[in-house]
């Protein structure tokens, strides 16, 4: 069987649509062009070749109407916002499921009937483009409620004619007739005749794509494998997914709804599908290395059972822990993500085996034993494979009989691989924005995108003061948390004039470790600095136990 064309027209009609429509295989990986790098640009360029009449590629689908489970195409995409699985009873219906082709049909899906980011597709009716260089574009986005330039005509609008050729005629003269250049005239009849041919006329075929026609799943995952191996290949978290939903379809969901009440819990923590999976996997294996050839039919009812058993005690180490504990309510904090993983496997064979999972029941000593290994396992670089698995091997031991957190276990396994016990004055201060974290677990970051809002207590620009000034106060001793309003409010500021200042005093208290502001400790950066940086160490050792060693900190020397 070879290619065959379809509209555009068509194809948008095609999707989603009751009767033979095209729906989305439960191997597919989740829509991503939505979260790349500049993807309003990569989707103009999409639109302008098929302006152009430029090929994008042909789609493959299977037509079938086997009772397997499938999903729906999104309309108005938004981050977070993932391909639902249609109800059991239409699985059986005649369908074609997109096995190549997910990414730009669902991309033309929500920017030509929907919204992208709440945001909708225009095109400029005076573009040109025998005037400009190959990769700009006629199309743009504007805010779904902001009014749309002038001479420009949304695509949804567009897309929603009718194909005849009077309708045709009417729209023309809407955005031509108050032209009184002729030659701008022609250019907007001739972009209005570009478009329709393209995205309103059924007859030009825009698309090819490739029906394939079996009754065999097996057979139809193996192509889709095939045309993956010369592009972005499916991942060993995909494949498992993949293999774990042809038994239990509704399983991505379960995944998303946690990972869901994760961010909830916490204030916007994200820890994804796909590190869940992992945790899983490592609750099955006893490894976080994903491998898709190790698992066994007889193992698809443990990864099921786990989503459902462990999702409460998974959800401890996030609210319970990191956000009640330290309110850390970001994953940008925290860059080695994999040794959480072991916290994780204590609390869910706690729960497992009928102990107390609940943090705040903790004894104090139990708490500070987890702390040790979480700041430890961040600043010290646990996060290998090895020792992660290693680490809930002893875990999982621990929690089986109710034991307490086993961090002197895995000190000793840190020590085996080489890696230091020890907390040092440069690893941490290195990791400025989770070290800030620890030291004022009352205080809350406030992110502008992903970089939490700091305020530098001393400010950077401070008149009169010179560059090693600068670079001496750029140091964690001289942070605090506080949102960026704040901090450009008290802008080149001496920090005691601001705090004596009517407007300012009231943020004081906002502030952790401030002398008095009758202290002459507020004369000298210096001892300002020499003396918050102690009382903030002292600190670390009274909720930690975890001192600083090896200390030789030029940026506060005395």
């Amino acid at each position: 069987m070879s290619y065959a064309g379809i509209s555009i027209r068509e194809a948008i009609e095609k999707m989603n649509n009751i009767s033979n429509g095209w729906f989305l295989p439960q191997i597919q990986r989740q829509y991503v062009w939505g979260a790349r790098y500049e993807s309003e640009s990569y989707i103009c360029l999409l639109l302008d070749s098929l302006f152009r009449r430029f090929p994008i590629g042909g789609l493959v689908v299977w037509e079938t109407k086997a009772k397997i489970a499938f999903r729906e195409f999104v309309n108005d995409y938004a981050p977070g916002k993932f391909a639902k699985q249609v109800d059991e009873g239409r699985w059986g219906h005649d369908k074609g499921l997109v096995y190549d082709g997910q990414q730009r049909l669902q991309t033309l899906r929500s920017v030509l009937l929907y919204t992208f980011n709440d945001r909708v597709l225009c095109f400029d009716l005076l573009f040109d483009r025998d005037s400009y260089s190959a990769d700009k574009t006629g199309f743009l986005f504007v805010n779904r409620d902001d009014e749309i330039p002038e001479y420009h005509i949304r695509m949804t609008e567009l897309i929603g004619l009718s194909c005849d050729s009077k309708t045709k005629v009417m729209l023309e003269k809407k955005y031509s007739d108050n032209q009184r250049d002729d030659d701008h005239k022609l250019l907007v009849k001739a972009n209005i005749s570009a478009l329709w041919d393209v995205f309103v006329d059924r007859n030009i075929k825009s698309i090819a794509y490739f029906p394939v026609v079996s009754d065999n799943e097996e057979e139809v995952n193996e192509i889709f494998r095939r045309l993956n191996i010369g592009g972005v290949t499916l991942t060993q978290i995909e494949l498992v997914l993949a293999k774990i939903k042809a038994k239990y379809p509704g399983y991505e969901e379960s995944l998303w709804e946690t990972s869901a009440e994760i961010a909830k819990c916490t204030g916007g923590f994200v820890f994804t599908s796909a590190e869940i999976l992992q945790f899983i996997f490592l609750l099955v294996f006893g490894s976080i290395k994903v491998d898709v050839n190790r698992i066994k039919d007889e193992h698809l009812e443990l990864f099921n059972t786990h989503i459902l058993q462990a999702k409460d005690a998974l959800r401890e180490l996030f609210e319970g822990y990191l956000w009640d504990l330290m309110k850390i309510n970001r994953g940008e904090i925290i860059d080695r993500r994999q040794a959480l993983s072991p916290i994780a496997v204590y609390l869910v064979n706690l729960k497992y085996n009928g102990h107390n999972f609940r943090i705040k029941r903790f004894s104090e000593s139990n708490i500070q034993a987890i702390h040790q290994y979480f700041i430890l396992s961040q600043f010290c670089d646990w996060n290998t494979q090895t020792m992660v698995n290693a680490f809930a091997e002893k875990a999982m031991e621990a929690g089986k009989i109710g034991l307490e957190f086993p961090i002197n276990a895995m000190k000793d396994i840190a020590v085996r691989n080489n890696r230091s016990i020890d907390l040092s004055y440069n690893q941490f201060v290195s990791r400025v924005w989770l070290a800030l974290k620890i030291l004022l677990p009352n205080r809350q970051y406030v992110f502008y995108d992903v970089t939490p809002q700091i305020d530098h207590i001393f400010p950077l620009e401070l008149a009169g003061m010179d560059n090693d000034y600068k670079e001496k106060v750029n140091i964690l001793w001289n942070f605090q948390p506080m949102p960026a309003g704040v901090n450009n409010y008290k802008r080149a500021k001496h920090p005691q004039v601001f705090f004596e200042s009517s407007d300012g005093k009231k943020y004081y208290g906002a502030y952790d470790f401030l002398p008095s502001l009758k202290s002459d400790y507020w004369d000298d950066y210096k001892k300002f600095l020499w003396r918050r940086h102690l009382k903030m160490r002292k600190e670390l050792k009274k909720i930690y136990g975890i001192e600083i060693k090896r200390y030789r900190p030029r940026a506060v020397e005395v």
